[in-house]
């Protein structure tokens, strides 16, 4: 289809289309998709995801920055009438509002821009039960990392605490057209009603954890009292207080230590 067009991939804005069948159908089922899901795809390229995620959900509203792949997509699923294009920056535009309450996110995410469209998935509060995405091998990696892997980042508390993370399967660089240098995978995300956190502050929580893993391999006694200026003996205190010894590491604490320790330290208050 894309040569048809006459349109060739820009691989600088990130455009590599999945067009192995076996990991489109993986993606597919484990959305868990049935005819009451109105779906958000995210950057739908020429629609291969597209019609698969068409043929099951009862919309799809498909976000694409480039026109010119728009054209080839509505060729894909046939000017289908549930399916929206809508042509727009997924980083600029109110992803929730552009269609129908999603229920289900799916999106093979641009690697440069990961991070940030997952931060847009789930800290808002209208995010769907269930997100899929595509995204580079050691990203997905992070994002499951427990505090006994060494891949464990900001990104993997961030993660697990709007959702518990599931590697789905492994995507070889060959199942995409034009390849990438390196590989992906599939991971599904099913979030959670209210962050784990709650009910802490969201923006103090997640600037305390991420003040501290930017010192992860030091010390927590040591790594709490750089960017975010909590004294030694403070810090101290309070890890002695939650039962987290002070030698330990950012990278080391579970979703559910971080929460302990940022309440004693008093960094989030209660919502109002």
């Amino acid at each position: 289809m894309l040569a048809r067009h006459g349109i060739r991939a820009a691989t600088s804005i990130g455009q590599h289309f999945l067009v192995d069948r076996a990991a489109l159908a993986a993606i597919v089922e484990a959305a868990e998709l049935s005819a009451d899901d109105d779906v958000l795809e995210i950057g739908p390229g020429p629609g291969a995801l597209t019609q698969r995620l068409a043929a099951v959900a009862r919309s799809v509203t498909a976000v694409e920055l480039d026109e010119r792949m728009i054209a080839v997509a509505t060729e894909a699923v046939r000017g289908a009438a549930h399916v929206r294009f809508v042509r727009a920056d997924a980083l600029a535009v109110d992803l929730f509002a552009v269609g129908p309450r999603p229920t289900r996110i799916v999106a093979n995410l641009p690697y440069q821009i990961t991070s940030p469209l997952l931060h847009r998935f789930l800290v808002d509060a209208r995010r769907p039960p269930l997100v899929v995405v595509l995204v580079q091998d050691e990203v997905a990696r992070r994002m499951a990392a427990t505090e006994t892997d060494r891949e464990r980042s900001f990104l993997s508390v961030f993660v697990q605490a709007f959702a518990e993370p599931r590697l789905v399967r492994r995507v070889p660089p060959g199942a995409f057209r034009p390849p990438p240098k390196v590989s992906s995978a599939v991971v599904a995300l099913r979030t959670r009603e209210r962050p784990a956190f709650a009910p802490l502050d969201q923006s103090a929580f997640l600037r305390f954890v991420s003040d501290a893993f930017r010192h992860r391999r030091k010390q927590l006694r040591a790594a709490l009292g750089h960017e975010a200026g909590i004294e030694r003996d403070r810090a101290t205190a309070a890890l002695s207080e939650v039962g987290i010894a002070p030698e330990r590491r950012p990278e080391e604490l579970s979703v559910a230590d971080w929460v302990r320790l940022a309440s004693a330290l008093g960094v989030s208050g209660a919502r109002a």
